[in-house]
């Protein structure tokens, strides 16, 4: 077994874990994550942790692989269930705003046309009042769902790398009002290259 895939898994007080022949749940304050899982390991709960156990019959290098990475998504599973996931979202260009109706997002991002995007089950989006309809909160329990929901609204207005406009991440625990973005790597315009101006 990975030395990973050995370390138990701390069940923080009201988390539970419960597992059948093909899949794990994790019950929390926050919520429920249920995942599938192989037939080749097992999880094992213990004095308030949970492990992830290789079953008797798999061959050590099946058996190693797949504890440690079954390991990660039930650690992944708990932290969600007792903290949560958040990321927050900032649109940065001219005129872009968003607007939320139900689970229907609204999203003016410079096209021709509005793009709308159906929040998934599972997710939470808020938009602050302070934010002028440019800053989007995220929160779930299910941290695969969280990277998918981030990854397809940047694929509506990729950040752009000479002045930073688009789909934008905030860095975590920043203030909506003026929120500090996450970096990206930007690039000289044709007037910064050194090239010849003129004819």
């Amino acid at each position: 077994m990975s030395r990973i895939g050995k370390r138990p898994v701390a069940l923080p007080q009201g988390v539970s874990v419960t597992s059948g022949a093909d899949f794990f749940e994790v019950k929390g304050p926050k919520g429920t994550v249920r995942r599938a899982m192989t037939s080749d390991v097992q999880i094992v709960t213990k004095d308030g942790q949970a492990t992830v156990e290789a079953k008797a019959d798999v061959a050590p290098e099946v058996g190693s692989r797949m504890s440690g990475t079954f390991r990660s998504h039930l650690n992944n599973a708990v932290t969600g269930v007792s903290k949560g996931y958040k990321k927050g979202i900032r649109l940065e260009g001219t005129g872009y705003k968003a607007e939320l109706k139900g689970s229907t997002l609204t999203l003016s991002l410079g096209l021709s046309h509005p793009v709308v995007y159906e929040v998934p089950k599972g997710l939470s989006v808020q938009i602050p009042g302070d934010s002028k309809n440019t800053v989007l909160l995220l929160e779930t329990v299910d941290r695969d769902l969280l990277g998918k929901a981030v990854a397809q609204l940047q694929s509506f207005r990729p950040p752009e790398p000479y002045k930073g406009k688009g789909v934008r991440l905030m860095v975590d625990g920043s203030p909506t009002a003026s929120p500090v973005l996450v970096k990206i790597r930007q690039k000289a315009g044709k007037a910064g290259k050194g090239g010849k101006g003129g004819k």
